[in-house]
């Protein structure tokens, strides 16, 4: 790390991003190998992009959310915990066509940190021993679940361990990986992300053109802590899926913007307009202000 510019590192900065995703997005691959290598694709887009929340919201099979939902988690996991923390499940049968993330989190070292995450393997009432992925374990002065799932930070080396805290990964400056929830709709989704004040950004071919909404993009990115992109599925857009529901998208949706002008091709896969979108509002958001 030593010379890195700052503008290199995967620190978190505001506005936080999110994305929201149909669990209609694997309904047209039928294998099991594709459908795991589809969702693998979003979940590195997720993470290059330093997306905190996956929303999926169900539109047609929950089978298909729970899948997308377990595929997404698993491969969120750091490498060396994915053993102690993944029960075995149909749904990861072909995980290993997935491509590694990489996030800060799974390789830590290579960004100079001495914060890991673990699970807590023993605990007692004064200290809890945690597997941190490395040939010592960690020891915490406090009492902690076992199996739990834990950050600390590591502030001291003995011979035969470490000595840690636990922190709040929430807290920290650095991009930590990615939470995935399912809501049972769109009309839940949009209401619950309302709720919880996320400015809501939905992407559609029939929005209007990302150069004219750039500076209302802007201005909004300027003025939250969190916003979220919406994405329809392979057969019907944001718009067309709310509809079904009942539900306006135009009341929720503070922007419609396509962000993929003259597109050369009849469809963008929604996997594909994932990449697009982020890469642009990742510039948006990180260009400086002049």
């Amino acid at each position: 790390m030593d010379g890195m510019d700052d503008l290199f590192l995967p620190k978190r900065t505001k506005p936080y991003m999110a994305i929201a995703i149909p669990s209609s997005i694997v309904s047209e691959e039928f294998d099991l190998r594709e459908r795991t290598r589809k969702v693998g694709y979003i979940g590195r887009a997720a993470a290059i992009f330093r997306v905190e929340d996956i929303a999926i919201y169900i539109d047609d099979d929950v089978k298909n959310a729970e899948f997308v939902k377990d595929v997404l988690a698993y491969l969120e996991v750091p490498p060396y915990l994915k053993k102690r923390l993944v029960k075995l499940n149909p749904n990861l049968r072909f995980a290993g066509v997935l491509p590694p993330l990489k996030a800060v989190h799974h390789v830590p070292h290579a960004f100079g940190l001495n914060i890991r995450d673990g699970i807590v393997i023993d605990a007692n009432e004064i200290r809890s021993i945690i597997h941190v992925g490395l040939e010592k374990k960690a020891i915490v002065y406090q009492s902690l679940t076992p199996g739990k799932r834990v950050t600390i930070k590591i502030e001291k080396e003995l011979k035969d361990g470490y000595i840690g805290k636990v922190i709040d990964k929430e807290a920290l400056d650095w991009y930590w990986g990615y939470k995935v929830r399912v809501y049972s709709s769109i009309k839940e989704m949009f209401e619950k992300l309302s709720a919880e004040n996320y400015r809501i950004i939905c992407a559609s071919k029939k929005g209007v053109m990302i150069y004219e909404a750039e500076e209302r993009l802007k201005q909004i990115m300027r003025e939250t802590d969190k916003i979220i992109t919406v994405f329809g599925g392979p057969k019907l857009d944001v718009d067309e899926i709310a509809s079904l529901n009942g539900v306006d998208a135009n009341k929720y949706c503070e922007e419609t913007i396509n962000f993929i002008p003259r597109q050369g091709v009849e469809s963008v896969r929604t996997e594909e307009a994932i990449y697009i979108v982020l890469s642009i509002l990742n510039y948006l958001k990180e260009r400086p202000i002049t």
